[in-house]
């Protein structure tokens, strides 16, 4: 049980340290970024040399915004989240359920204006394939079956309204920086089931996009940074600076809502394992409330008119939001696994061994939280 008088002192302590002015960093990075955003031979100079730090690809000047309008005329939104239940050794047999949620929103459009559920995955098999101890296999595989079930939902859209616009969004990055802590072959396999789909999205010509709200990313600090290195800078600024920036507040200091920045390439690593039109492209946003990231296939990237289409809808789906986009909200409440589910989901174990003359054990620690002594 958590003290709460003791937390109260915690946290008055280091109030110092959770409330962080950064009004210096923000100056300083203003005037570096008024200096290289109008810079045209910026990016051409920057990737003449080997960079120690992530920085982006991109065309024209960094200064460059775009106008967006939200989509207004009739178009098709669908998104799709999971939850799951892990592997508890404390909990009876080896399994573990992952639960995915879709939805489908349609504006303007004749027929029912919702189509929403879910859909559960229980993995028994204990073989090579399978790590049930692992929540990283879990967090992978759920992924997988997101891909599965978005590339599902856009195929019935497109049947039933195959001249209607229609965008999927992912609540999240579409640069899978997760896969590089695992070892080669979980690697390959799950970058292949993933691109797999990615390949007939491209295929199909269905529009895709991972959206991040509140980003933490740093390429455009980095860019930042990169010119703080020049020997000028180093005379003005002795100690490190612009640290705990993020490419929110760069974009920030020049977006507007209702505007996007110029398209970028993202150079991360693991980016160069993907095909190379499926290869992520990213954006930034100012939705009103917040700016966000927005991140897409090349393939979508690559054209402009894509990337407007992707963008106002997603800029549509934030107001009706109040902030956050309805589908990608909708998406994660009809997968969220609640508290009561994941005793529901045991208690029907318990119930079905007894059916069939099994033993369910579960450990004496499980035991004593549930009927807990004092």
């Amino acid at each position: 049980m958590l003290d709460r008088s003791k937390i109260m002192l915690a946290l008055q302590s280091a109030s110092l340290d959770l409330f962080v002015g950064f009004t210096q960093e923000i100056d300083i990075a203003s005037t570096i970024w008024s200096v290289i955003s109008k810079d045209e031979h910026f990016e051409s100079t920057i990737h003449a040399i080997k960079q120690p730090i992530l920085i982006p690809a991109w065309k024209g000047l960094l200064a460059d915004v775009v106008s967006i309008t939200p989509q207004n005329h009739p178009y098709i939104v669908v998104s799709v989240d999971g939850s799951q239940i892990y592997y508890d050794k404390h909990q009876g047999p080896p399994c573990f359920l992952i639960n995915i949620g879709f939805i489908q929103l349609r504006y303007g459009c004749v027929g029912k204006a919702v189509t929403y559920g879910s859909q559960p995955f229980l993995t028994t098999k204990f073989d090579e394939t399978n790590d049930f101890a692992s929540p990283d296999f879990v967090n992978m595989q759920r992924e997988s079956y997101e891909f599965d079930q978005a590339l599902k939902q856009m195929e019935e859209i497109k049947q039933q309204f195959p001249d209607t616009l229609a965008g999927c969004f992912f609540d999240g990055s579409l640069i899978f920086f997760h896969l590089d802590a695992q070892d080669m072959d979980l690697k390959e396999r799950f970058l292949d089931d993933y691109c797999g789909v990615l390949e007939l999205f491209y295929q199909k010509r269905f529009l895709i996009a991972g959206y991040m709200s509140l980003p933490c990313t740093k390429e455009l600090v980095n860019l930042c940074k990169l010119m703080l290195d020049k020997d000028e800078y180093k005379q003005q600024f002795t100690l490190p600076v612009i640290d705990r920036l993020t490419d929110v507040d760069i974009a920030d200091l020049y977006l507007q809502p209702h505007q996007r920045s110029i398209i970028f390439k993202s150079k991360a690593p693991i980016c160069y394992l993907y095909p190379v039109h499926l290869q992520p492209y990213f954006c930034y946003l100012h939705v009103g409330f917040e700016i966000i990231r927005l991140e897409f296939p090349a393939w979508i990237g690559q054209s402009s008119d894509l990337v407007d289409q992707i963008c106002a809808m997603a800029l549509d789906q934030a107001i009706k939001g109040r902030g956050y986009p309805v589908c990608l909200f909708e998406a994660h409440e009809q997968a969220v696994v609640k508290s009561c589910d994941r005793d529901f989901f045991y208690t029907m174990i318990e119930r079905l061994s007894h059916r069939k003359a099994r033993s369910y054990i579960i450990s004496q620690k499980s035991i004593k939280k549930q009927q807990p002594i004092l």
